[in-house]
Formats: structure tokens, sequence, C-alpha cells
């Protein structure tokens, strides 16, 4: 390898042309790292008079020599700075555009010596080729034209627009521009031609590059595929799709994905291990395994958005498991997804045995049985030697008995448990499931609908309760309002949350028991809301709540 300290200028000002490899990630680059990067560039503006010899180290860029050059056009794979080279040449566009109005001369210094090769024609007219994601919002951005999507890359081409825009006036745009083109210094590090980029790629994280596991996945598995034309091909059928489908949640996916077998593994070490399967593996398993990982990334994506899960019974159940976040099931779920899609278990099937993983996990939340045996529970469960794949649903019942709450102690967990504390979507899926079960011939909506504390929350301090409610709590009414505030018993549906508020529970009883919700008809017979008021009603909810989460064992 060869390595020197250069200004920008010597990376960019000469017919060359830089390209992102398929493997490497999209611009990733925040608001914050642009600003900051923008903040260094002005601090160095404000410093030259008084130091001409000062400059500004942006780090390193590896490239490789790509061994199908033109005759004309030094080719290179960008394999560590991608991002920084791609938001200086933004930079570099901004201030392009801004002399377009002023020196024709000068925006064509910049246009043809930063940004494109001049002789050239197509793609070759570009100095940097940015990976699939970005290619073409990047290309827009360079030769001026609208209609730029929504992307980071837009956002860092309007924060240097309006940076500039604002400080026309104040700065010296050619001082300026010397300065990026040759007082910001970089050490290039070209490495010889029979390198391999992707184990380049991949040592660059070793030595403290930020990469994610599936940035590193992405290299390894594309390492492994020989050509270059077939790397394109896998990368737009299957690997590109994952990104659009998951976005932010593709490192999870891996994550979960590689759970689903049957053995813990910490998110830190999800590319390890996938790499330690795929080590003696053949280029057409590699290739298997990518298409493996496109079908359970759409298994996963209805997990996380069940809107785009076609079946009717099953996208219920998963909005219900999203609501109540029991997102440890998920490698469990990507197991019995891809039996469902096999033809292996009926869409009824699954209903049954998402409706038991739901039940197992309400009744231990109030139960306050400990989360942390969920985790491995579930991962395991799959390949558990009790469980028979013909008849999953009964077995796994037998699998969770020892552990599932049975209906005393879920009752008595009803009674006492801050359900309101557990968050928001979690006490409206209880709240509304009870009212659900009620089987009203018109279905209630529950879009426009609040959760209301029949005794008044009043910031959790019974000292501000009103007087009226202290006298009918009676002389213990701050243990009571301590202890059963955010109680299911305590709890009901409304859509006049606003207007209840700190009424007396009088002016609340008249307001709840001509309500539409079978929840609120409770209250026409209660005249007073103490403590024993509270147990029960929550001794009512509790029968319903034990006749949805059943526990058939």
């Amino acid at each position: 390898m060869h390595a020197e300290a250069v200004a920008l200028h010597r990376i960019l000002n000469f017919n060359l042309q830089m390209v992102i490899p398929i493997f490497q990630r999209s611009y990733s680059w925040e608001k914050e790292q642009v600003r900051t990067l923008w903040d260094d560039i002005i601090k160095l503006y404000s410093n030259i008079d008084k130091d001409d010899k000062a400059t500004h180290f942006l780090g390193p860029i590896v490239r490789v020599d790509v061994p199908t050059s033109s005759v004309d056009t030094r080719k290179l794979y960008l394999i560590g700075g991608q991002q920084r080279i791609a938001t200086l040449m933004v930079l570099l566009t901004c201030l392009r555009n801004i002399f377009k109005e002023k020196n024709e001369e000068i925006r064509r210094k910049i246009e043809y010596g930063y940004l494109l090769n001049e002789q050239e024609s197509g793609e070759n007219r570009f100095k940097l080729i940015l990976s699939e994601a970005d290619r073409e919002i990047f290309r827009k951005i360079i030769i001026s034209e609208k209609n730029i999507e929504n992307s980071k890359l837009k956002d860092t081409y309007d924060f240097f627009t309006k940076k500039l825009e604002s400080l026309e006036d104040e700065l010296d745009l050619e001082k300026l521009r010397g300065i990026i083109i040759n007082k910001l210094i970089l050490v290039s590090i070209d490495a010889d031609r029979q390198e391999n980029p992707y184990l380049i790629f991949e040592s660059l994280n070793a030595k403290g590059t930020l990469l994610t596991q599936a940035d590193l996945i992405r290299n390894y598995i594309f390492m492994k595929i020989a050509s270059e034309d077939k790397q394109k091909e896998l990368y737009k059928e299957y690997w590109r799709p994952m990104e659009v489908l998951l976005g932010d949640e593709l490192e999870t996916f891996f994550w979960r994905y590689t759970l689903k077998d049957g053995t813990f593994v910490k998110i830190k070490r999800t590319y390890a291990d996938l790499k330690s399967e795929l080590e003696t593996n053949s280029e057409e398993d590699v290739e298997g395994e990518l298409k493996k990982l496109h079908e359970y990334s759409i298994y996963y994506s209805r997990l996380l958005n069940p809107k785009k899960e076609p079946e009717e019974e099953l996208r219920k159940r998963f909005i219900r498991l999203n609501k109540w976040e029991i997102r440890t099931a998920y490698p469990l779920l990507l197991n019995l997804y891809k039996d469902y899609s096999d033809g292996k278990v009926s869409h009824e099937q699954f209903s049954d045995i998402l409706d038991i993983i739901e039940s197992f996990v309400i009744r231990r939340f109030f139960c306050t049985y400990p989360t942390n045996k969920l985790n491995n529970l579930f991962i395991s469960i799959y390949n558990h030697s009790q469980i028979d794949k013909n008849r999953f649903a009964d077995s796994l019942k037998e699998v969770l008995k020892k552990d599932w709450p049975d209906d005393e102690s879920f009752k008595e967990g009803i009674k006492t448990k801050a359900l309101y504390k557990s968050g928001y979507n979690k006490c409206s899926l209880i709240l509304e499931s009870i009212e659900e079960s009620h089987q009203h011939k018109e279905p209630p909506k529950f879009d426009k609908i609040q959760i209301e504390h029949i005794m008044p929350q009043v910031d959790d301090d019974p000292e501000k309760l009103p007087d009226e409610w202290k006298t009918i709590l009676g002389p213990n009414y701050s243990n009571t309002h301590s202890l059963y505030l955010h109680t299911l018993g305590n709890l009901t549906l409304t859509g006049y949350n606003p207007e209840l508020s700190k009424k007396s529970f009088a002016e609340k009883k008249k307001i709840l028991e001509n309500s539409h919700f079978e929840l609120n008809k409770y209250f026409r017979e209660p005249d007073t809301w103490n403590e024993k008021e509270i147990l029960n009603r929550a001794e009512h909810l509790a029968k319903k709540a034990i006749s949805i989460w059943k526990r058939e064992v």
C-alpha cells in the first residue's frame, strides 16, 4: 500500500472516477456531522490570515484500482472515506452554484476540476459514483437537476446551500474555495490492484471505523461472490430490496434471523456468527443464504408493519403483538412464518399460536414475572425436544405450562399492577380488548378515545387531590391513591377525557354511565369510589381478562 497526506484537490483534480463498491453502505452523515465539518472549515477560514500554513486534517481515505479502468480515466474503488468525499463534493457543488451568477471562469474550475471529467461522457463524466441507493440523487445534485428526492444527501445539500446563501455577503467565496481544496488534508491510502477490497473494508472496521453489523454482513456475502456482474444482479434483486423494506431495522433483523436457529448471540456478534456459518460454504450456498435472508426479511417486515400482512386474522394479531412490544418472540415467529408460507401451518394454527404467546406474556406481566427469561425461551422453543411440529399449538402449551400464571395469580396481578405506567399502548390494548370482548354488532372505533383515571392523577401526588376526593377515598386517601391510581380497576376508556379531569366521582359517573362503551356501564351501580370499589371493579374486569387471555393447559 502507498499512503500520502494530500490536499483535497490532489484527490479530485485529474481525470479519475471513484466508485463506491456494491458492498459499501449508503450515505449516512447526519446534520450534526455536516455542521461539525462546516464549523471546522469556517474556523480555518477565520484563522488562515493569522497562519497561512494552517490546515485541517479530515482522516484517511482508502482506494483500490479497478482492473477495468479505461484508457483515459483512472478508476478506483473508494473503500474508506466515502462519507467525507461525498460531503465535500456536495459542498463544492453548492459553491459552484453560487458562482454561476458571479464568475463563469471559477464555476468551470470547480465543475471540471473537482466534480466532473470534462472530456468524458455518460457515467464516466462523474468523478464519484455512489452506491445504488444514492447514485441518482448524487447525480442530480452534481448536474443541478431539480426534484431531488428527500434523503440524507439532500439534507446535506440543503444545509450547505442555506449556509452559503446566508453568508454570501460576509464571506470571500474564492478564499473559501481555496481553503476547501488546498487546506483540507486527507491521508490517501492507495492499495495495490491485487488487494481484495472486501478484506480491506473488513480490516478498516477492526481499526475502529464505525460500521454496522449489516455493513459487515453485506461486505462478506458479496466478497464470496466472484463475478462483479453477479454481485450487481444479486444486490439489485435481493440486498437492496431488504434495505428499502427494513431501513433502520435491517441490523436488528439480521440479529433475530441468527437467533431463530436456537442459540443466543449478542447483537454485536451477529456478523461473526453468520460469517462462521458461511466461511466454508460455496458461492452457490452463499447465494442461497442471501435469497433466504431476503425471504425472511419479508416475514419480518410484516411483523413490524402488520398493514403489509394480507391475511386479516394474522394482521390483527401482529398489531396486538406490536402494541404489547413482544419482540422477544420474533425469532420463533420467523420460523413459524416460514412454516406458514410453506403450507406446513395453516393461518388458523398460526393465529392460535399467536394467541398463546400473547396470553403467556400478558399474564406474566401482570404477575410481575421476570422478563429476562423470555428471550432465551422464545429463541430455543422452536427446536425444543417437547415440541411436536405437527401439533405445535398443543405442545407449545405444554412447554409453557410451568411458567404460565394460573387464573388466580392473574386476577391478583390485575388488582395491584400499575398497568398505566407500563405505557399507553399496553394499557389501551388491555382496555380495548375487554371492550371488544362484548362483541358489539357495531364495533367501537378507538382512534379518538383516551384512557381515563377515575380517581384523578393530579401529577401522582395525592396531596393535590380536591378535598371532595380526599373525603370519599377516606382517611387513607394517600395510600389508596399511591397503590391503585394506575391499576386496571381505576382505568377506563372515554372520549371525554378533558371534560372529566379532576371532576368529582358523582360528576364523572353521570358522564360515564351514558357512555356507549360496555366498560362504562359498570359505573351505573357504585355511588362512591374508594379502595373497595376499585378492587371490586378490578375483580369484575379480571373475569373478562381471564376469558380473553386463556391458560388452556
